[in-house]
C-alpha cells in the first residue's frame, strides 16, 4: 500500500466491489465503506483535511475530480508540487 492516501477495493473489480477501505500512511485507517462513491469522497476529504500533496503520476486527473465533481476548488494554485519537477530549457 502507498503512503499517500489510498482507496482500496475489496472484490473482483473495483467498480462491482462490494466494499471500499481508506489507507493512509499504509494505515487502513476505514475499513467499511460500502460504495465507491462515499470512497472516493474519503479519499479526497483525507487529501484536503491532512493538507497532502496528490502523487505526480495522478495529479492531473485528482485535481479535475476534485474540481469538476467534488466541488473543492481552490482559489489558486494546486496540489501538485511544481519545484519536484524538472524543466530543462530548449536550446536551438
Amino acid at each position: 500500500m502507498p503512503p499517500k492516501p489510498c482507496l482500496v477495493s475489496v472484490g473482483d473489480s473495483w467498480l462491482t466491489a462490494g466494499r471500499y477501505m481508506l489507507g493512509i500512511d499504509e494505515v487502513i485507517v476505514c475499513d467499511d465503506i460500502p460504495t465507491l462513491w462515499l470512497g472516493l469522497g474519503k479519499l479526497f476529504a483525507a487529501y484536503y483535511n491532512f493538507n497532502i500533496s496528490y502523487p505526480l503520476e495522478v495529479t492531473g486527473l485528482l485535481e479535475f475530480i476534485q474540481r469538476c465533481f467534488v466541488g473543492i476548488n481552490p482559489d489558486r494554485g494546486s496540489k501538485i508540487r511544481w519545484w519536484c519537477t524538472s524543466k530543462s530549457p530548449v536550446s536551438y
